[in-house]
């Protein structure tokens, strides 16, 4: 199918740093409010809501990119133009430059392997696989991490109300795991490259916290 993804790119007087993100989520939503769009936070009065972020922040490239699918095409288009600074725990940045693009990307099984790589930490383990990783050799950590990866899929699939009916195949060609800090959590996150039959929009996240930019994935040549 075609998915509609809004990308906004913002460009700062000075270069963001990737430590960043999850300021610049919480800067967004203290301007524009939390109780206003569900979207941009994905919580509800009565906690967390279990859904796949319509809207995602990240920083690429020291650039701050906003990304709307669906729904949050039209909440992200409403509030962009009102984006003149950044202010990252104490930080000010000013907004210099940028860009918003509605695009309609490929999203689906497809007949061929596509290559990706991660260009923000994965994700991939709560704590229940954690343990279980740890005690597997390679090929089993491999084999599990491919098993996620293909879950993260589909998981994103419902959400996006696409319907998987091929059966999907993932296969980790490299892959490196590292601390992730994250509000005084630590998690292990994944790096590396993986080829899977499905279109994924790049810039889009799979996996655990990916409105707060991790996941992120790109595909490569």
């Amino acid at each position: 199918m075609k998915l509609p993804i809004l990308i906004c790119r913002l460009k700062t007087n000075e270069p963001l740093k990737k430590s960043q993100t999850p300021y610049l989520r919480g800067y967004i939503l203290n301007i524009f409010g939390k109780e206003n769009y569900v979207e941009l936070h994905n919580h509800s009065g009565n906690g967390f809501v279990y859904i796949y972020p319509k809207i995602q922040y990240k920083i690429i490239s020291g650039d701050a990119v906003l990304i709307g699918i669906k729904e949050g095409i039209n909440i992200l288009g409403e509030i962009i133009l009102d984006i003149r600074e950044l202010n990252l725990k104490g930080e000010v940045y000013k907004v210099v430059n940028g860009y918003a693009k509605v695009k309609f990307e490929e999203f689906g099984v497809t007949d061929e392997m596509i290559k990706y790589k991660f260009i923000s930490p994965w994700i991939a383990l709560n704590e229940k696989n954690y343990l279980k990783y740890k005690e597997l050799d390679d090929e089993g950590k491999k084999e599990l991490l491919e098993r996620i990866l293909i879950g993260n899929v589909l998981s994103m699939s419902k959400y996006l109300n696409y319907t998987v009916e091929e059966k999907l195949k993932a296969e980790f060609l490299k892959f490196d795991d590292l601390v992730v800090k994250y509000k005084g959590n630590k998690f292990i996150g994944f790096f590396g490259e993986f080829l899977i039959n499905f279109n994924i929009p790049n810039y889009l996240g799979i996996g655990r916290k990916v409105s707060k930019g991790f996941g992120s994935v790109v595909r490569i040549p």
